[in-house]
């Protein structure tokens, strides 16, 4: 994987810092809890321990944060996926000298004949254009 703005990936380090900023802001609320004058309506205020699920939503910010400067850095990936399409171009003379007789009926059912046979033979999918040409009577030198 690549990265178009690989240097947007620098302003990651401001997540550990952001993490360190609030944990120093949670040292600093026990250290207010403490001072508070009156340590048994204390007790009966907050209780014993806030939990862990206040801890959540900064964590979800800082995740997201992440996520938010990862894309902005356009992560881009090339994936090689092979296909299963064939194409065949059979390619027919339809001149007039196609009509000579040197084979059974002529050259031009002949040609028919065995493009139908090689059409038949070939696996289901796969895709077959035809194409007719007559090419120009050969001009005579002046």
């Amino acid at each position: 994987m690549t990265f178009q703005w690989p240097t947007l990936l620098f302003a990651l380090g401001v997540i550990p810092a952001l993490l360190t900023l609030y944990l120093v802001a949670q040292r600093r609320r026990r250290a207010y809890a403490v001072r508070f004058t009156n340590l048994a309506l204390l007790e009966e205020v907050v209780g014993r321990r806030p939990g862990f699920r206040r801890h959540i939503p900064p964590l979800l910010f800082l995740l997201s944060l992440a996520a938010l400067l990862i894309s902005l850095a356009r992560p881009t990936a090339v994936i090689a996926v092979p296909r299963d399409q064939t194409a065949v171009l059979l390619v027919l003379d339809v001149s007039g000298s196609m009509a000579a007789a040197d084979l059974q009926p002529n050259r031009m059912a002949a040609a028919k004949g065995a493009a139908r046979q090689f059409v038949e033979t070939l696996p289901r999918g796969l895709q077959v254009g035809l194409v007719s040409f007559s090419p120009p009577p050969a001009s005579t030198p002046r």
